[in-house]
């Protein structure tokens, strides 16, 4: 998804014999997207992958499955994860929040140590790290991650997501049924352009192989639950399944810090399109950093007043001075749905001329299809949000 990487041992040429150092024969796989048209990795297995005995049902309610709310009345929210009671490891401390057509978003604050490994067979995850650091075993190895940082995993990759300590706190986006790297930012060659807002170098790879460890990785049977069609299903095998002595390809995980997006700022304010640091099919995920405001000596740095009529809006504070709003909180979620305008609350948008700096750090994400709440978030709703533009009679003193 990013560019061709090579780890551990693999043949001279694809599709060919190749034997380990014992004279075992490898069992070749590829990884392929759209297809055999889209990007690909070729995996070199000790045991085969479909190497399987028993597979059984599971549920995990809240993540999967989750329930809608039955009525979803049209008006602004916000929605407050940082009230979601800690639990769980990565998988079965997931909550799903937001739903749509192309993505589910979901909230994560582990505090157990990672479990079974998982396999999302719905689409790509794209995992923000908003507290906490550890790292990723993967089929593709091991990959550390820190705070702030984002870690994208490829479709039906089987992971486990550990945390130091044990804790953190996560969003979570699940792109169907794709989420990367936009293409606007890549060459004919495919090559990052030097003018996206980040470089080939800001991007993290896994290091190393995942090596069995029978005191971190237990004794057989081994688990692997799988994803497909919003329902869970647990893979046993009597071996290791993920026993790779190399692999490469266009297809593992990668980690990107959010401070290593490069911020652009304009004479005027500019649209939030410039934040966009992933994409998917019918949405974009963006990222607010620290930055140098508008430089006109007569503009208005804060948000204007938007009537986004195609896309439903969500942000995620992760930290700073949130000018345009008020009664937000880091882990705040706001849901600006269309059909309602949108805008600065009243006073920020005149109290922001003359300033030079944005301290703001937020996560966004734009959306064509509309966002349906779940029961886990009409929980943590905060139901007076929408009225928070006016006093309680309606009125409002907007400058």
């Amino acid at each position: 998804m990013l560019h061709r990487h090579t780890l551990g041992s693999i043949p001279a040429k694809p599709h060919t014999v190749f034997r380990d150092a014992e004279g075992r024969l490898l069992m070749e796989q590829m990884v392929t997207r759209e297809g055999f048209d889209g990007p690909f990795t070729i995996l070199y297995y000790r045991v085969p992958p479909t190497d399987e005995f028993e597979v059984q049902r599971l549920e995990l309610p809240g993540f999967c499955p989750f329930e809608l709310v039955e009525d979803q009345p049209l008006c602004r929210r916000h929605i407050r994860p940082q009230d979601l009671p800690p639990g769980g490891d990565f998988l079965t401390g997931r909550r799903t929040l937001l739903v749509n057509d192309n993505l589910r978003l979901s909230a994560c604050k582990p505090t157990e140590p990672a479990g079974r490994f998982f396999s999302n067979g719905d689409g790509d995850e794209l995992w923000f790290v908003t507290h906490g650091s550890g790292h990723i075993e993967s089929v593709y190895g091991v990959l550390p991650f820190r705070e702030h940082d984002y870690v994208l995993i490829p479709k039906s990759t089987p992971y486990r997501l550990h945390l130091d300590g044990h804790r953190g706190t996560l969003l979570v986006f699940e792109g169907r049924p794709r989420l990367g790297i936009p293409s606007a930012y890549r060459n004919a060659w495919g090559q990052l352009t030097d003018y996206a807002p980040y470089t080939h170098r800001d991007f993290r790879v896994p290091a190393e192989l995942l090596r069995y460890e029978p005191a971190r990785h237990g004794a057989a049977p081994f688990e692997i639950v799988a994803k497909v069609g919003d329902r869970l299903t647990v893979h046993r095998y009597k071996h290791f399944p993920l026993d790779v002595v190399g692999w490469d390809g266009a297809l593992y995980p990668v980690a990107l810090n959010i401070h290593d997006f490069q911020p652009k700022t304009g004479l005027v304010h500019l649209p939030p399109t410039i934040h966009t640091t992933f994409a998917g099919d019918g949405f974009v995920v963006c990222s607010f950093v620290p930055r140098m405001t508008d430089f006109h000596e007569q503009a208005i740095p804060c948000p204007y007043g938007h009537a986004s009529v195609d896309m439903d809006e969500v942000m995620y504070y992760v930290n700073g001075n949130f000018t345009s709003r008020r009664g937000i909180e880091n882990e705040s979620i706001s849901l600006h749905p269309y059909g309602v305008p949108h805008g600065p609350h009243p006073g920020a948008y005149e109290k922001s001329i003359g300033t030079r700096r944005s301290d703001e750090l937020a996560v966004m994400c734009d959306a064509y299809s509309r966002f349906r709440l779940t029961t886990v978030a009409a929980s943590l709703e905060d139901a007076a949000y929408h009225r928070t533009w006016v006093g309680q009679d309606g009125a409002s003193q907007w400058t």
